[in-house]
């Protein structure tokens, strides 16, 4: 098995829309996997029709989370994970992402990573001290925003871990071929706000061997994300960002001031659904409903292992200060600064004065702003659709909000929009938002082949579609045993339910690479 060397030194920036290397030799690795994974379940081919197939983890907070992990489980429980070369995910769908590529094997640890996560969401509590000191660490860069206060606070107050490792560390879990090649997703904010989700612009994407302006074709090694750059010249080479910076970038979900009105209108357009339900138990009074929200966010501990205590501001809040009050003034001014702006995602822009994009405003700005890729598209169409990728099978899992064919919607128009091959959406199958099916399946001639998977729907949870969304919010913060377990087997059902049906798709896509390969 190939492994890499030591990839791409000297931090260049690279311009070209091809693969980078690290990703090239991840894949190669990976086809022979899957060659024989399809072998195994009675689909010979050769090496060169192995089809590339996708899975798409939409955001959705803990619940996405939680939700991919299941989903990952019954995968590879039916001897279908194998079959994944690419592991492509959104908002809380990464923190499941982040959380299992720190193991090289971790496609056979599933179960074992299970009870970690189980563990960490309800037996863990989250150290005041930690927090403190990572944000006074954090408010030293010039480039401090929103996003680290975010990041280790609420995101880990949700997540309940703090991860100081690196992304470029996960080279090993996706160059091995063991597991699906990883691919985290954000939008540029500014980008965003002026020529919307529908232009490759607006998307960036992160792996463990390269951040990249999808548009532009413009990457640099991952070690060196955030590093200063003029003219595409390496100025001063600054630490790689941390992974709970990561997981609390590729979370901001408020990050994006224009989109703020936005979100809010559909976490009350989900509350007065909840509301409407005379007809079962359900109600927006009930205590479980609530204990992961806001209302019930974990109080500090002092020290994890304490468990959950109460910390007052005025006495353990100094004790929990591990820095001078020079540093703990700065932090405090700095991020009352970002509230008032509205200051999230603050990086060096490593394009700076860089000549060969054509686009004046972003070469000319030393920064630029990154948020959750979920403002735009809830699930990273964009980034599998890359030509070079060659996706033939695309395994999408919404675990979003509201309307869950929304993602798929806007796919569509998407690739309209950039002249990109996407299998017709029939918009009459997509009427029943209320209570869907729990898969549809699209294809088209020369365009990948959609399977598109609602995590609540009329298989898994009959007459409770409703209910269940309300109770599984996005921006429900805590939950308990029961509810994760709940969770994971409405995932787990949305694949054991369509086995058949995946595996018939995946035949579908190796006899059509056999066909293209001999004519």
């Amino acid at each position: 098995m190939e492994t890499s060397q030591k990839y791409m030194g000297e931090g260049k920036v690279r311009i070209s829309y091809e693969l980078s290397e690290g990703e090239k030799l991840g894949t190669s690795n990976r086809k022979v996997q899957v060659k024989k994974c399809l072998d195994s379940l009675g689909i010979p081919c050769n090496l060169e029709d192995v089809p590339n197939i996708a899975i798409l983890g939409a955001g959705g907070g803990l619940r996405a989370m939680i939700a991919l992990h299941g989903t990952l489980q019954e995968l590879q429980n039916h001897g279908l994970l194998d079959t994944i070369m690419y592991l492509c995910g959104v908002s809380g769908a990464t923190w499941c992402m982040s959380s299992l590529y720190k193991n090289g094997d971790w496609a056979e640890k599933l179960q074992a990573l299970e009870k970690h996560m189980c563990d960490a969401l309800t037996k863990s509590g989250w150290s005041l001290k930690k927090a403190t000191e990572m944000l006074l660490e954090a408010a030293k860069d010039e480039n401090y925003s929103l996003t680290e206060f975010w990041a280790y606070t609420v995101i880990y107050g949700m997540l309940h871990e703090l991860d100081k490792g690196h992304l470029s560390e996960q080279r090993g879990a996706s160059e091995s071929g063991n597991n699906p090649y990883p691919i985290y997703a954000a939008v540029d904010e500014q980008r965003f706000c002026k020529v919307t989700e529908y232009s490759p612009e607006t998307w960036f994407e992160f792996t463990p061997h390269e951040a990249s302006f999808l548009g532009y074709g413009a990457s640099v090694p991952m070690e060196y994300f955030g590093s200063e750059y003029k003219k595409g010249e390496l100025k001063k080479k600054r630490e790689e960002k941390n992974m709970s910076y990561l997981q609390g970038l590729w979370g901001s979900c408020i990050g994006s001031k224009e989109e703020n009105e936005k979100v809010i209108k559909d976490i009350f357009f989900d509350f007065f659904q909840g509301k409407k339900e005379p007809h079962s138990s359900f109600s927006v009074t009930n205590k479980s409903v609530w204990e992961g929200t806001l209302e019930g966010f974990p109080a500090p501990t002092l020290e994890p292992e304490v468990g959950i205590m109460d910390c007052s501001i005025t006495g353990e809040m100094v004790s929990c200060i591990a820095g001078s009050a020079v540093d703990l003034a700065r932090m405090l001014s700095k991020t009352t600064y970002n509230l008032w702006h509205w200051i999230w995602g603050t990086n060096s822009n490593f394009l700076y004065k860089y000549s060969g994009i054509d686009n004046l405003e972003l070469v000319n700005n030393k920064v630029f702003s990154l948020v959750d890729a979920g403002i735009a598209i809830n699930c990273a169409y964009p980034l599998v659709l890359r030509p070079d990728r060659k996706v033939k099978l695309i395994l999408s899992f919404d675990y979003g909000p509201s309307d869950p064919f929304q993602t798929l919607k806007q796919a569509a128009k998407y690739c309209e929009k950039n002249c990109i091959p996407f299998p017709k959406v029939d918009e009459n199958l997509l009427q029943d938002t209320d209570n869907p099916s729990d898969c549809y399946i699209f294809r088209g001639e020369g365009a990948p082949t959609v399977m598109h998977f609602p995590l609540f729907n009329k298989v898994n949870c009959p007459g409770y579609v409703k209910e269940w969304r309300f109770l599984f919010t996005p921006v429900r913060f805590l939950y308990n045993e029961g509810d994760i377990h709940k969770l994971l087997q409405s995932a787990r059902l949305n694949v054991s339910n369509n086995k058949d049906k995946i595996l018939q798709e995946i035949k579908h896509v190796v006899a059509c690479s056999r066909k293209k390969g001999s004519s």
